[in-house]
């Protein structure tokens, strides 16, 4: 594909740490974490990579607005108007639903960072598409230079962020030892997973040969059904990785689960005292939507691997905090291993 640049804006690389507290929980016992919730900028997650390539794409196509399709809770869609807003770009966040009476933390902090907030007025997701083209037609009609963005950052040139980690992380694992990995991640839009299988089979660091690796990427659907995403998924990784060398030291396989449970966004009881039962007992704040549910897929259904298990954490802070300051005051319920 074609260059783009870059604007930095997280702290890489990252920490690769052990995550036997989170394993002793899961019931995983080599397992290590990728803290990708703490890429550095403002409440940080897996999104700071994506916005490094979106962004400086929009600036150098001397973009003077950007139209974001991102739900009232989207943290993707809330970093992307406060990194815009340091670069003078104003932000029109197309939402799905209607306004409410009780405005999301995420919501709060696009309103803040100067965005312009509109609503489909339909509880359809898929309803924001179709407003946000007509909102970048809209725009071109009185002169404006509209870059559209569409959920979670899902674009080639958005998957970039993730195809440079992959670099990063592997050479984390040499640092370490560890030359065959399982790594789980959350999956919403699929730029993520996407650009993570593509760093994977192709060069994107020039960097030295770290080593021979086997690495399986496990994505947890947690919004749309994994026979769906998949084919979206592969066309965007080989986009991703037109015209790099392949890293032929590296076998990656991948493939992708369905951890949708009771729906995106939604937990039932059992699910949710068992994320709370993962903050009690480990260091890690984890949202409900898209960590929360991987995590128990990862507790209750990964087949013992032949290596370790890398978790890779994307985040959800604004979506922690926002449970937390809203949740309902209930009799402490007993966990999985009957604690209260």
């Amino acid at each position: 594909m074609r260059p783009v640049a870059r604007v930095e804006l997280g702290a890489f690389p990252t920490p690769l740490e052990r995550g036997s507290d989170l394993g002793e929980v899961l019931g995983v016992d080599d397992l290590w974490i990728k803290r990708d919730d703490l890429t550095g900028y403002s409440w940080g997650g897996n999104k700071v990579r994506t916005i490094e390539f979106i962004l400086g794409d929009a600036i150098a196509q001397e973009s003077d607005c950007m139209v974001v399709c991102g739900g009232p809770t989207s943290n993707f869609a809330a970093l992307m108007a406060a990194a815009c807003a340091r670069h003078g770009i104003a932000v029109y966040q197309v939402c799905y639903g209607e306004v409410s009476h009780r405005e999301p933390i995420a919501l709060a902090f696009s309103l803040a960072a100067g965005a312009t907030v509109m609503f489909t007025g339909s509880a359809n997701r898929a309803s924001m598409d179709d407003a946000a083209k007509q909102c970048v037609n809209d725009l071109r009609a009185k002169g404006r230079r509209p870059y559209l963005v569409p959920r979670g950052g899902a674009t080639v040139v958005g998957a970039l962020g993730y195809a440079h980690a992959a670099g990063e992380f592997r050479q984390q694992l040499a640092d370490v030892g560890m030359r065959d990995v399982t790594v789980v991640i959350p999956v919403g839009s699929g730029g993520t997973i996407a650009g993570l299988v593509s760093g994977f089979k192709h060069d994107f660091e020039n960097e030295n040969d770290a080593g021979a690796f086997n690495i399986e990427v496990v994505g947890v659907c947690v919004s749309r059904p994994p026979e769906e995403l998949s084919p979206v998924i592969n066309a965007m990784a080989t986009a991703c990785g037109g015209g790099r060398s392949a890293l032929r030291s590296v076998h990656c396989k991948w493939r992708l689960v369905d951890g949708r449970g009771a729906g995106f966004g939604v937990c039932d009881r059992h699910e949710e005292m068992f994320i709370d039962e993962i903050t009690r007992r480990s260091r890690l704040l984890v949202d409900t939507t898209y960590n929360g549910k991987a995590m128990i897929w990862l507790g209750d259904s990964l087949s013992r691997p032949a290596g370790s298990v890398v978790y890779w954490h994307t985040g959800g802070f604004l979506a922690v905090a926002d449970r937390a300051a809203n949740r309902i005051t209930q009799p402490p319920a007993k966990s999985r291993d009957g604690m209260t």
